[in-house]
């Protein structure tokens, strides 16, 4: 096993785990260490572990069936980039959007540093135009 496959490994179950109701909740989670700092998501969340897990409750609530497929992962020392597809059906409010009940499909980059195998820092890019153009009544 190379030094990069822990990480690898480490990613692949952060998506199995996201894309899992069952589990997601209790442990998605632990993949962040406590001092984790995000960017690119919403600004008016905080930019810290708390934020995240909001943020993320917002997406799991308005796309119970939310997924994310990551077509690429690169991996450099501590740093893991991932190029993804993220799908699910809108059932939920969204950002002020009723649900629609559309299905939409987004690509997204997100850029992890970990330490000791937990996210201290984590970039996001998601094309939310196109999100927003899909869930349209």
């Amino acid at each position: 096993m190379t030094t990069i496959e822990p990480l690898r490994q480490v990613v692949q179950k952060l998506a199995e785990t996201f894309n899992d109701p069952q589990i997601r909740q209790t442990s998605y989670f632990d993949f962040y260490d406590d001092s984790l700092v995000i960017h690119g998501f919403s600004p008016n969340l905080p930019n810290n572990k708390e934020g995240f897990k909001q943020f993320i409750y917002i997406l799991w609530n308005s796309f119970p069936d939310i997924r994310i497929l990551f077509d690429d992962i690169i991996i450099e020392e501590s740093k893991v980039v991932c190029r993804y597809v993220l799908s699910g059906t809108h059932k939920g409010e969204f950002l002020g959007i009723p649900p629609t009940n559309k299905s939409f499909r987004v690509n997204g980059m997100t850029i992890f540093y970990f330490k000791d195998r937990k996210c201290v820092q984590r970039w996001n890019l998601v094309d939310m135009t196109s999100l927003m153009e899909q869930l349209k009544p």
